[in-house]
């Protein structure tokens, strides 16, 4: 009897035990399964999605409704769909509608604002930053316009490299699905970029909407460094005081930062309706016109400096992006060349930024009084 009971003992024993190590298995691997849950309060759909290739999305909506509301603030639903590099598919909910004011009117296809389900984007574990900008193709030429986006990513990519206080931008190819008509299917390249809430948020600062801005009230290092980068692309569509494609993020009571956006009627992306602002004597779409706050090369000694430690880290982002075409690099890299040729002494960058110029009426100015945040230093 004592056998016996000693042995269903023994054999309850180790039943048990093994039920009671199991257990804890179990509880292991779930408290590891729920730690791969916690919300990722520090991370946004935008930053899930931001990486170095190419991202394949799909955006089902109503593609009609959206050409046709392109004059009004109306969002249409949509279905955004993306594979991640692990090969993972996420599906999110969005309302999108189109954006901007030149491109949404001149585009075959406007830019678009996509913005998410706050909601849903939690119950994922991101934040609840939910809007982001969508440049697309602009326009029904394939080629011409995969030409176009590349080309202004890679401005984007450009500024990223010289300062933090940037948009950041993720190259996508998207594929279009008309929920209205199955048979409508179109891949296009275009990029995303980042809101002016994550950039606030990442830069522990906030974007402030101001016009007429006085030189004073901006940061003068980054001023600078956004109006030589303009300069260096050929860009001329922008102003500080009428608050023309830049936003001013401010860091707690600190000056204004300028941070530059649309870069498509540059030199250096060229889009076939680019016009050359006259009102600023230039002449031909590329052309440099300087249009910062400051009077001579001299003030702009540690900018260019900078500029010039950097040129081989340019040059090299340009060179390496072989999704453009051979010639488009090339031509690329000797248009920047020719800017820091421009740069390479204070005496030619003073005699090629400061030059006298025309206007269409003919009136002759130096480069540093035709701007309106100039004319109101005091």
């Amino acid at each position: 009897m004592k056998t016996r009971f000693f042995s269903s003992t023994v054999l309850f024993v180790a039943i048990l035990t093994a039920l009671m190590l199991q257990s804890c298995a179990s509880g292991m691997l779930l408290e590891e399964d729920q730690g791969g849950l916690v919300p990722h309060s520090d991370q946004s759909i935008f930053s899930m999605m931001n990486q170095q290739q190419v991202l394949e999305v799909t955006l089902e909506t109503d593609i009609d409704s959206i050409l046709q509301k392109r004059k009004t603030e109306e969002y249409t639903d949509a279905a955004f769909t993306y594979e991640d590099a692990n090969g993972v598919k996420h599906s999110f909910k969005a309302k999108t509608k189109p954006r901007g004011k030149f491109r949404r009117m001149t585009c075959d296809f406007p830019p678009l604002k996509l913005k998410f389900s706050k909601d849903e984007l939690e119950a994922a574990g991101l934040t609840e930053m939910n809007e982001i900008k969508l440049v697309t193709h602009c326009l029904d030429d394939k080629e011409l316009a995969r030409g176009l986006v590349l080309r202004e990513y890679l401005a984007y990519k450009l500024y990223n490299e010289l300062t933090p206080y940037s948009y950041r931008v993720q190259l996508v190819k998207v594929t279009y699905v008309d929920k209205s008509n199955p048979d409508y299917n179109m891949t296009r390249y275009g990029f995303l970029i980042e809101d002016k809430e994550e950039l606030s948020w990442r830069n522990n600062g906030e974007v402030v909407e101001k016009m007429g801005v006085q030189a004073g009230e901006l940061s003068a290092s980054n001023e600078r460094l956004a109006a030589v980068f303009q300069y260096m692309i050929g860009n001329t569509d922008w102003s500080v005081s009428m608050a023309r494609n830049l936003d001013l993020l401010q860091k707690d009571a600190s000056k204004l930062v300028p941070v530059p956006y649309d870069f498509d009627f540059s030199g250096l992306v060229a889009a076939p309706y680019a016009r050359p602002n006259v009102d600023v004597g230039q002449k031909r779409v590329g052309e440099r016109v300087f249009m910062g706050n400051a009077a001579s090369a001299q003030e702009l000694y540690a900018t260019l400096n900078y500029f010039r430690t950097k040129k081989d880290d340019l040059l090299e982002i340009v060179n390496g992006f072989t999704l453009l075409d051979t010639g488009s690099r090339e031509a690329i890299v000797a248009y920047l060349e020719g800017f820091f040729q421009e740069i390479e002494t204070q005496e030619s960058a003073q005699k090629a930024m400061f030059k006298p110029r025309t206007t269409q009426n003919g009136t002759v100015f130096q480069d540093e009084a035709l701007k309106p945040q100039t004319a109101e230093k005091q």
